[in-house]
């Protein structure tokens, strides 16, 4: 194993801190918010010192890093990174304990959206910022990780190859500058516009910052206690559904269609994607929730496919469990989202249709080309897909039966377990709004912590990692 050059990723990416941190620090000074001012020094001064370190004993081993090594980064980066975010809620004034600190930050690197903060209107304001900021920091790595490592056709984990903009995973190494500041670039323009949508709406800023870290990245923290408190008419109901299509679509989607590099042939899964969003909407609107208004329907799609789980959602109609299977379906391959993901549920759909039909006619030729382009999907792409949806409810049953020893009801299990394995916070849409993860044993939240990670990265990227190691291939 190269661990120099798993160092020196992570010493760039615990600069990445150093730089959030710095924000929060003027941030605080700035609106004289010193309560937690001293938690934001230490936390630059130890990201600093451990990034600098980090990058200094790996500099010039980062072009030897093979697949090995970038997955161990990447397991690893999900992991030791949250304990540099959990230093300003550990030393805030606040009283949280280890475990919920670092419970907050992996919640919030992740994207997940689970909170043991029981009232956030008490909490200072550069905390809630931090809490926001983390997912944006997560959604990066996450990326990062799609486009580079899992998502690359040299390990098929996620078949992100196979869409457009899949291609670039096979320079991880080659070319770590050129997708590093491609994907920063992107990712923080889409930041930017999230921002001058909510501004066009009237939102308070820091209520659009702290959204805009939260939309892109498909994250589940709010600045208020009540998504409703934020959201208080149709337009901004409206306006921050938009948001949350930019971690549904094609992370390159709109990076094409401004450098005119568009074709919608290269786009076919979003294409699906928006007529599934939009084809829902226009059919709860008009036959099952109209009383939620086509705000609220919207809000409700996009939130629960984007992994989200924000929502205002308010009706007597308990659609939960079909909003939970929205959560599985997720967006594109290569996003901030969780889920399964579309295309891989395409290919199964599709492989399944094939082969029946085979039985019917077993001399027709089967066309195995995705989406109807020139992309063709092979045996192991179709192995994959089916080995991720079988550890997907292997992981269920497990979580579940955790879950149940804490004095939850099967179904808030049922339901919590789906929810962290898709990264999705729980809120009105899905019936466990009120559920309190601070009242939580430590060994439920050391587990939900686990199975976070698990559902972010892919479960079966650990399964590919331990089958390497044991045959060393």
């Amino acid at each position: 194993m190269n661990y120099k050059s798993i160092l020196f990723f992570l010493g760039i990416y615990s600069l990445i801190v150093s730089f959030f941190s710095i924000l929060n620090i003027f941030y605080s000074i700035y609106f004289e918010s010193t309560a937690g001012l001293n938690s934001y020094l230490i936390t630059f001064l130890i990201s600093l010192i451990i990034g600098c370190l980090f990058y200094f004993i790996g500099r010039n081993h980062y072009k030897d890093i093979n697949l090995i090594n970038q997955i161990i980064f990447i397991l690893s980066g999900f992991i030791i990174i949250p304990f540099l975010i959990t230093i300003p809620y550990y030393l805030s004034v606040y009283d949280i304990n280890l475990i919920n600190s670092y419970f907050e930050s992996v919640s919030g690197f992740t994207a997940t959206g689970f909170s043991i903060i029981q009232n956030v209107n008490d909490i200072d304001e550069p905390l809630i910022l931090w809490r926001s900021s983390s997912q944006w920091m997560g959604g990066f790595l996450f990326l990062f990780a799609t486009i580079g490592t899992i998502g690359s056709k040299q390990i098929k984990i996620k078949p992100a190859y196979l869409i457009s903009g899949g291609a670039s995973g096979k320079n991880f190494y080659n070319n770590f500058n050129y997708n590093f500041t491609k994907i920063l670039v992107i990712y923080f323009l889409s930041t930017i516009l999230a921002i001058f949508l909510f501004s066009l709406a009237n939102f308070r800023l820091l209520d659009s910052f702290n959204l805009a870290f939260t939309s892109v990245s498909s994250g589940g923290f709010i600045p208020n206690d009540n998504l409703n408190n934020i959201l208080t008419d149709n337009l901004k109901t409206f306006i921050f559904s938009i948001t949350l299509l930019i971690p549904v679509f094609n992370f390159f989607l709109l990076h094409d269609i401004i450098t005119r590099k568009f074709s919608l042939k290269n786009y076919q899964e979003d294409f699906h994607l928006g007529s599934l969003i939009l084809l829902l909407t226009l059919l709860f609107y008009f036959l099952f929730i109209p009383n939620e208004g086509f705000a609220g329907v919207l809000l409700a799609i996009t939130s629960s496919i984007s992994t989200s789980g924000l929502s205002t959602y308010s009706s007597n109609l308990d659609l939960s469990l079909f909003f939970i299977l929205l959560t599985i379906v997720g967006g594109s391959l290569i996003s901030t989202s969780s889920g399964f993901k579309y295309t891989r549920i395409y290919i199964l759909l599709k492989i399944s249709y094939q082969e029946i039909y085979k039985l019917a006619k077993p001399s027709n030729i089967i066309d195995k080309n995705l989406y109807n382009t020139e992309v063709k999907i092979d045996d192991q792409d179709v192995k994959i897909a089916f080995l991720v949806f079988l550890s997907f409810i292997a992981s269920i049953f497990i979580l579940s039966s955790i879950l149940t020893l804490d004095n939850l009801s099967f179904e808030n299990s049922f339901k919590l377990s789906i929810l962290t394995l898709t990264n999705t916070t729980t809120s009105t849409l899905y019936g466990i709004d009120n559920l309190s993860f601070f009242d939580l044993n430590n060994f439920t939240k050391l587990s939900l912590i686990i199975f976070m990670i698990l559902g972010k990265i892919e479960i079966i990227t650990v399964i590919y990692l331990i089958k390497r190691f044991i045959f060393r291939e």
